[in-house]
């Protein structure tokens, strides 16, 4: 599941102040989205993504 913010690094920094698995840190992807990914306690991992201009 994608779920479009819009400060992928807060959300980053509020998902470590929280103790949750964060699996891949906020990253510039090549597709133009700065993305990080975190898994649910459930097991689901999460892609929260920003789009982004690399002008």
């Amino acid at each position: 599941m994608s779920v479009w913010v819009d400060d992928v690094d807060a959300v980053h920094r509020r998902c470590v102040e929280q103790g949750l698995d964060v699996t891949w840190p906020p990253t510039d992807m090549p597709w133009r989205v700065r993305e990080m990914h975190v898994r649910h306690p459930d097991g689901h991992v999460f892609r929260i993504s920003r789009g982004v201009d690399l002008d």
